[in-house]
């Protein structure tokens, strides 16, 4: 019988990291929404002005019939709240992901350096 998982496959610390990184970038961004409400809900209403601007305005490119569509589909269908949330969360992770790099990259070249010292 052949083995199903090879070498090459990230094991289940690679998944949980992965997974709780989604789940706690996803929770980070409620927050900051609810945040945002009750705090200054002016950024969410000039969050939704600009994302409806940028709707239109690629609605408004592409030309007819598919650009009155894509405008519909964003707009009408519960588009604008998720979208919001989307961002935010993609935002987020962006940031973190940086945040991550930067102090792997870091912390490496510190291991490097204290290994070229011994």
């Amino acid at each position: 019988m052949a083995r199903t998982r090879g070498n090459d496959r990230p094991g289940f610390g690679y998944h949980l990291k992965v997974h709780s990184f989604r789940i706690i970038t996803a929770i980070l961004a409620w927050v900051l929404i609810v945040a945002a409400f009750y705090e200054k809900p002016e950024l969410l209403t000039g969050a939704q002005r600009i994302l409806q601007r940028g709707i239109e305005a690629i609605g408004d490119a592409i030309p007819p019939p598919w650009g009155p569509r894509i405008e519909f589909v964003f707009r009408e269908i519960g588009g604008l709240i998720w979208l919001q949330i989307t961002l935010v969360v993609l935002v987020l992770r962006i940031g973190l992901s940086t945040i991550a790099g930067l102090w792997r990259m870091t912390a490496r070249r510190d291991r490097v350096l204290y290994r070229s010292e011994e």
